[in-house]
């Protein structure tokens, strides 16, 4: 199953998650992130209109393994004197 960020639902502000909709909201979710290594929980919460600790709690409870924050991890060693 492959989904893009536009097949999320946006769930308005408020409304509680729970039971079978919290578990499709779960699975869509985390289909998305895991399908595409450029959208971010950032990008997920921003489209969705959830919380960003909301979609990261999602994706911790359907068990997928969360990537690193972006950015330079390493040193330009150009740049040291």
């Amino acid at each position: 199953m492959t989904a893009k960020l536009e097949d999320l639902p946006r769930v308005p502000r408020g409304k509680p998650l729970i039971g079978k909709d919290r578990e499709r909201f779960r699975e869509s979710v985390s289909v998305v992130y895991n399908s595409d290594p450029d959208v971010s929980i950032r990008d997920i919460s921003e489209w969705t209109g959830r919380s960003f600790g909301f979609i990261r709690t999602m994706l911790i409870e359907a068990g997928v393994e969360l990537r690193p924050r972006g950015g330079s991890t390493h040193c330009d060693k150009a740049l040291e004197t």
